[in-house]
């Protein structure tokens, strides 16, 4: 493989203005964090490093994708290296950089941009997303020749920031970034004019031959593309909504205004870490105690986090009056409504209409639309918040009594199957304490009073905000179930509740909202930042959706009274069980009557999904898959490039040695074939010969000293000419002519191995460098045969 004659610098060129280009628009990013250097540092040396690689791979003409694979794998390495110190993200390299981006990906939930040092860092998310788009535009632009396309991916990344930040990207970056696409546009255009010929002019040896990059681009008609995409960019985030479910999953925000509820258990611990009580609704009622203001209900938990999950709301479903009555509610239980006026301030942005929960009825203005499965409210326009609003409603007061005669056991269909399901990933110990806590039991609704039990008196929690662990995922969950843990808030004991009534087989959800208000005059109450809260909700037959207070008594003073319906039971702490539910407590316990046998209720499947054993142990699956596919694709990359050429090779020297006219004839369809030169089959090979002989070249000439488009013809390359046209004899011969007549030939002493390796290094002389290389290492008639077999 002989290297390209000319320079390097051309092609160095063009991949250090991609890396610049795509350095400057990954710098609107610096919004997110507060020190932007702890992202840009280690990208600009990876942009580098990825240029210098590709720029070096294209010069020695590598085929593309061996381009692209390489720098797919510099950026891996480079990766891991920032962020684990070691080379590849294999073994315990790839667990902690599989923490490390769940750990950015929780900072960014729980804290508001930007983003501190003195929180989790979020910057090794920034550094892997930023390594992909360095990546991918030196492959579109440079290996793929796409400026244009690479144009799109530079809009993706500058449209970020335009959907997330409140200040916007800033104009700098894309200004640097609008300028280097455009001299891409123009470098690419250059090139594609270079390839019909040499210019001429006095101006042949300067860096822009024909004009300014402004002008050729707008010439070009990827010029024309470009230019339309820098005007998106700049028109195109000014429409972009900002959505409750974002590309980088970023808090928003600048850490010390208004209270923003777009994800509500993210933004319900960011606005009470601000220490600063902001008054956010008032209501005037006739409920003498109004409590519980719910604003969200979250139904799906992923291991990762609860979220509202996939919502069915009809255009027709609508806060224009009465509601249709609560789900699961028997008529037979006894209930009383009271009615609200709510005026919001403007101090309360939020896309989720806080209301009663059940509710008779809401009316309030503006699109706000109803899910039918958890009746709470969210905005149907990009626009609608609830700052500002004032509107009414009715809500329902259920009085279930203390017997539990309402709260009868769910039966399969009550609920959509998300309600029940349990990720495979959830530590044991969660299964493990549930089954422990609830084992005196005798149905659901003991199971659901033991666990508040345990929660807020025997299982020694204590309620503190700031020592509480972050997020609500499989980690977080373990560790503060552990022994050695037990601290948290609101949001890590409304999830525990949910997630162990459904390993119980209890329909379980989290709702988020507001605990209870202070009344500032007579019938007046107010709510205020500090009475954000979260709760379990789990479901009975008869009860329908129902409240649990498992938070301690540091944050909730009372429980409803449905809830404190005494349960035999041991009051022993669970961890001091055998891990086993089927094992008997080792303690003294209050033994369960003979009426008061266990539920043999079974319990539902773990949802495995990707994770097949859901176990929380060991490597994550991703980091083993990727590290799989890592390998496998070294594997057929040494295989795809060592086996065809070897093939190839082995075939010329078969076939030459063989004395066979015909199979040198093949040899040199073949050689025509990798090198791209046209063959039609079905011609005769004399009208074959008229066509090669136009591609012949000197085959003496050094390869180094070869230029990009050698000359080409008869006159160029006389004794390949003459060897062609001996060769075509020989094949008419051996074809046509009658059995036993001898060829004459004017040089008898050439023998037929000779004259076809002159033809074809005659040939591969008249070529450009890159399809030789392409010819050496991707051979086409090696492929095709391949797949004809």
């Amino acid at each position: 493989m002989s290297p390209h004659r000319g320079p390097i610098g051309p092609t160095l060129l063009v991949s250090v203005v991609a890396a610049l280009t795509a350095w400057a628009a990954l710098t609107s990013w610096h919004g997110f964090v507060v020190e932007r250097g702890s992202y840009l540092g280690p990208l600009a040396v990876l942009a580098v490093l990825v240029a210098l690689l590709g720029a070096v791979l294209r010069w020695v003409g590598a085929p593309r994708w061996v381009t692209a694979l390489a720098q797919v794998l510099l950026g891996t390495v480079l990766v891991t290296r920032e962020i684990t110190g070691a080379l590849l993200p294999l073994g315990g390299a790839g667990t902690e950089l599989w923490h490390a981006v769940e750990t950015s990906l929780d900072s960014a939930r729980q804290y508001a941009a930007p983003i501190s040092a003195s929180v989790p860092p979020v910057w090794p998310l920034l550094v892997v997303l930023g390594a992909l788009f360095i990546v991918l535009v030196d492959i579109i632009a440079c290996t793929y020749h796409r400026v244009p396309i690479a144009g799109l991916v530079l809009l993706a990344v500058y449209s970020v920031p335009s959907g997330l930040l409140d200040t916007g990207p800033g104009w700098g970056s894309f200004a640097a970034a609008a300028a280097g696409f455009l001299v891409l546009l123009h470098l690419e255009s250059r090139d594609h004019l270079l390839r019909w010929g040499r210019t001429v002019g006095p101006e042949d040896d300067t860096l822009w031959r024909h004009g300014n990059p402004l002008r050729e681009a707008m010439r070009a008609g990827a010029g024309r593309i470009g230019v339309t995409a820098t005007a998106l960019a700049l028109v195109v985030p000014t429409f972009v909504p900002v959505l409750a479910v974002d590309v980088l999953d970023l808090g928003t925000g600048s850490g010390d205004g208004d209270i923003r509820i777009r994800k509500p258990i993210a933004d319900m611990r960011r606005d009470l870490e601000r220490g600063r009580d902001v008054p956010l609704i008032r209501i005037s009622t006739d409920d003498p105690a109004p409590s519980y203001l719910r604003v969200s209900v979250l139904n799906r938990y992923t291991g990762d986090e609860w979220s509202s999950g996939d919502r069915d709301v009809a255009s027709n479903d609508v806060a224009d009056g009465a509601l249709p009555r609560p789900q699961g509610l028997s008529p037979d239980v006894p209930t009383t409504t009271y009615d609200y006026d709510v005026s919001i301030t403007d101090a309360f942005d939020s896309t989720w209409l806080p209301t009663q929960f059940p509710a008779a009825a809401v009316d309030a203005e503006g699109d706000w639309r109803f899910d039918p499965t958890t009746m709470d409210f969210l905005a149907a326009d990009n626009g609608l918040t609830t700052q500002g609003l004032d509107y009414t409603m009715t809500g329902i007061d259920p009085d279930y009594g203390t017997d539990g005669r309402f709260f009868g056991d769910p039966q399969p269909n009550d609920v959509p199957p998300e309600l029940l399901r349990v990720p495979g990933t959830v530590p044991p110990i969660v299964r493990n304490l549930a089954d422990s806590v609830t084992e005196p039991a005798r149905d659901d609704y003991e199971r659901a009073l033991l666990l508040q039990r345990w929660f807020r008196q025997d299982g020694g929690f204590t309620y503190d905000l700031r020592r509480a662990p972050d997020g609500t995922g499989n980690e977080t969950l373990a560790t503060f179930l552990a022994r050695d843990g037990r601290v948290g808030y609101c949001e890590q004991y409304a999830s525990a509740m949910a997630v162990m009534a459904r390993t119980l087989g209890i329909p379980a959800r989290v709702a988020v909202g507001f605990l209870e208000p202070t009344e500032i005059d007579a019938g007046v109450w107010e709510y205020s930042s500090h009475d954000l809260h979260a709760w379990p909700e789990l479901y009975f037959a008869g009860a329908g959706w129902v409240r649990f207070e498992p938070t301690p008594s540091g944050r909730v003073e009372d429980v409803p009274a449905y809830s404190r319906v005494p349960v035999a039971g041991s009051g022993v702490d669970p961890t001091d069980l055998p891990s086993s539910s089927s094992q008997a407590p080792s303690g003294g316990t209050t033994t369960v009557g003979p009426n008061q046998r266990p539920s043999a209720k079974p319990r539902p499947e773990r949802d495995t999904g990707a994770d097949g054993a859901g176990q929380d142990q060991g490597i994550p699956t991703p980091v083993l898959i990727g590290g799989g596919i890592s390998l496998l694709v070294l594997l057929l990359a040494a295989g795809a490039l060592g086996g065809p050429r070897a093939v190839r090779r082995r075939d010329r020297q078969h076939r030459l040695a063989s004395g066979d006219p015909d199979q040198a004839w093949a040899e040199l369809r073949a050689t025509a074939r990798d090198l791209g030169i046209p063959w039609t089959d079905g011609r005769s090979p004399r009208e074959v010969s008229t066509v090669l002989v136009d591609h012949l070249a000197d085959p003496t000439t050094d390869p180094d000293r070869r230029p990009e488009r050698p000359r080409t013809g008869p006159e160029v390359a006389p004794d390949a000419t003459d060897a062609l046209d001996r060769l075509v004899r020989r094949v008419e011969h051996a074809r046509y002519a009658r059995p036993g007549a001898v060829a004459t030939l004017e040089r008898a002493d050439t023998s037929l191995s000779t004259d076809a390796a002159l033809v074809v290094a005659s040939l591969e002389a008249g070529v450009t460098p890159r399809a030789r290389r392409r010819a050496t290492w991707v051979p086409r008639s090696v492929w095709q045969a391949l797949l004809r077999r």
